[in-house]
């Protein structure tokens, strides 16, 4: 398993093709593609195949709000989330850019 945290090679299409396993819609790239100028992604991958994201709303210096923590349905109760806690904890504390 790798993680990563503030996920810059993430993108809009590789997030839908993950975001439908868990939550299915009908998601517009493009807005898709807005949020993620908007949020920090904290990645999980198995393989390098997309498993888990926490996406972290932020004004960039005082304010965070996790908007979602998805684990795709055969990794979950695999403690993935529970990493995903702890590393979204930790940029907290010690990650943020002045």
């Amino acid at each position: 398993m790798e993680y990563k945290v503030d996920d810059k090679e993430l993108n809009a299409s590789t997030f839908l093709s993950f975001v439908n396993q868990v939550w299915q819609g009908d998601y517009d790239i493009e807005r898709t593609k807005e949020t993620f100028s908007k949020t920090l992604n904290i990645t999980a991958y198995d393989d390098k195949v997309l498993i888990g994201c926490l996406r972290i709303l932020s004004n960039g210096y005082y304010f965070g709000t996790i908007t979602e923590l998805l684990v795709l349905p055969e990794y979950q109760k695999q403690g993935v989330g529970s990493r995903h806690n702890r590393l979204q904890k930790e940029y907290a504390r010690h990650g943020r850019k002045e």
